[in-house]
């Protein structure tokens, strides 16, 4: 809950404010700050660690104020935040606070002595090579001083090991997108001379440091206008960095008045948008999300971030599914279990995840899991973990059942095929033997038989996990049958292909019958010498069998008519 007591509170519209003071600096960052993938720790607001004593820092609400683009979140000020909520009903709102905090870093960004400043101030660690937040900086100051020495500024340093170098450096990431070149490589700090109405104000000049290229970011809040008090702010803007994954860095945020304690400014950073964005443990659940009955589930993940160690994964169960008695989970290709719901994982490895339905199983009723798991990649952060959640769904497993089947075919058998009953379709079939068939690994295929023969067909269902075996008996009716080849005289037969006249010879040729590939007949002729000659011309192009007598016995050939 980001608002805790009471609030300043001015209208429809405006924004509302509540001050922090008397809170943990470390506790108000974290809950009001701190995003996804970082761990925010040592947090100092004005150099001191004890709870913060100024009403310069708190958390606001926009309240529907749709120009912040931004619902809630952090605001510190250079004066008492109370000036912050809007109507603009000033063009000089100040409010000074005792003892006002110098910032000897901010003067190397101002053109004057700077005062009235609130400085946060972090140690963070993040999971991966970049950090990254929102904010919006307004200003009093604005439109009367812009590029004048009352310059009031704000940054937002980070000190740690560059990613290129790893040597330590600090840089200010609240820059004006697009301002990294050749000429500024650390690009143009956001400050009122730099985002401003693109015209000098009152007292304005033209001098170093001064910009009016970059108007496109600011927003002018005329008089009597709700929202915010400020006569000028940015629109919001992200501050971003790459930074190495669990290094330690620490994080300066400041805002100053400049050359006075007079005419406020602000900066607002949006509630838990100080983000690394998390890398995930990978899991490709996509591959399935069923657990079923003696079907074992393969799910297989990674670490996406090879920067990370080696290191272990914890499991622990959700859901109505019990462990032990409804699934278990097992490891496979290389990860170990060690008997506690953990398992090591090496970064740079995919990995796979076993889950197993058991037959103890009751699913009378529905039956989930959730599997949540959480690793360390930064070890000397324990604290900063990634999480991962998998949802599965457990269902009996439709048992496979494939029908026997018997073929009975005159002469020749050209087609065989199987029927799977019930079973999780895509199926896989294997026919055994794969004699005389076209496709062996198909549940119908064309063959070539001319005697009897039996086949084992072994079809698997879509999971792997449930297999069962099929007969297929082919009898061949009044089969083609030839004689020892030693005892049968030479036969010829050409052309072959054929087209127009086939012609066979054959010492003592007695009779020629000719059938399709279907078994039909569809020739016979005697022949009381050594020669026949066949007229193809009207026959249908394709493969025949020729079933041809001679005095030493048959033999079966097959041509092809063209």
């Amino acid at each position: 809950m980001l608002f805790m007591s009471c609030m300043i509170s001015l209208g429809a519209q405006n924004i509302t404010v509540i001050s922090a003071a008397g809170e943990s600096p470390t506790h108000f960052v974290n809950r009001a700050l701190a995003g996804k993938g970082v761990y925010l720790y040592n947090a100092r607001f004005s150099n001191s660690a004890s709870p913060i004593s100024t009403d310069q820092i708190g958390v606001f609400r926009s309240n529907g104020f749709m120009d912040f683009q931004m619902d809630s979140g952090i605001v510190m000020t250079t004066g008492n935040l109370s000036v912050a909520p809007g109507p603009n009903m000033s063009g000089s709102a100040s409010s000074p606070v005792d003892g006002f905090y110098s910032d000897p870093q901010m003067e190397l960004l101002a053109t004057n002595t700077v005062n009235g400043c609130a400085t946060l101030d972090f140690d963070f660690v993040g999971l991966t090579d970049r950090i990254s937040f929102m904010y919006t900086f307004a200003s009093e100051e604005y439109p009367e001083y812009v590029c004048s020495n009352f310059n009031d500024v704000f940054a937002f340093f980070i000190t740690g090991p560059d990613p290129e170098t790893l040597e330590e450096r600090t840089w200010n990431v609240a820059i004006i997108p697009g301002t990294v070149t050749d000429s500024t490589p650390n690009g143009i700090a956001v400050a009122i001379n730099s985002v401003n109405p693109g015209v000098p104000g009152s007292p304005g000049g033209s001098g170093v440091g001064c910009y009016y290229d970059y108007a496109t970011y600011y927003i002018s809040n005329t008089n009597d206008t709700a929202g915010v008090q400020y006569d000028g702010y940015t629109s919001k803007l992200l501050a971003q960095a790459t930074i190495v994954p669990c290094a330690e860095y620490h994080m300066h945020l400041s805002v100053c008045n400049v050359g006075d304690n007079a005419f406020d400014s602000g900066v607002f950073l949006e509630y838990g948008s100080f983000n690394s964005p998390s890398t995930q443990l990978g899991f490709e659940q996509a591959v399935r999300d069923t657990v079923r009955i003696g079907c074992p589930t393969m799910v297989p993940f990674d670490i996406t971030q090879t920067a990370y160690e080696d290191g272990w994964v914890h499991v622990t169960y959700g859901g109505n599914a019990v462990y032990g008695v409804d699934f278990e989970v097992v490891s496979d290709s290389g990860v170990v279990m060690d008997g506690t719901n953990s398992f090591y994982i090496s970064r740079e490895q995919l990995h796979y995840l076993e889950i197993a339905g058991l037959h103890t199983a009751n699913l009378s009723s529905p039956k989930f899991i959730e599997l949540y798991l959480e690793t360390s990649v930064c070890p000397e952060f324990p604290a900063l973990k990634v999480y991962d959640t998998m949802h599965f769904v457990m269902t009996a497993n439709a048992r496979l059942s494939v029908r026997d089947t018997n073929i009975v075919a005159d002469y020749l058998c050209t087609h065989v095929g199987v029927t799977v009953e019930t079973g999780m379709s895509p199926f896989t079939y294997r026919w055994i033997p794969a004699d005389n068939l076209e496709n062996p690994y198909a549940p119908e295929t064309d063959a070539f038989i001319t005697e009897n023969a039996e086949y084992k067909v072994i079809v698997t269902d879509r999971y792997g996990c449930s297999i069962d075996t099929a007969t297929v008996t082919v009898t061949i009716n009044h089969p083609v049958v030839g004689i020892d080849e030693a005892g049968v005289a030479e036969v010829k037969i050409y052309p072959n292909p054929a087209s127009g006249v086939l012609n066979i010879d054959a010492e003592g040729l007695k009779a020629v019958e000719m059938y399709s590939v279907k078994g039909q007949k569809v020739l016979v002729a005697q022949c009381g010498g050594n020669h026949l000659s066949i007229n193809t011309e009207d026959m249908v192009a394709g493969m025949y069998y020729l079933r041809i007598s001679t005095a030493d016995g048959i033999v079966t050939q097959t041509v092809v008519v063209k």
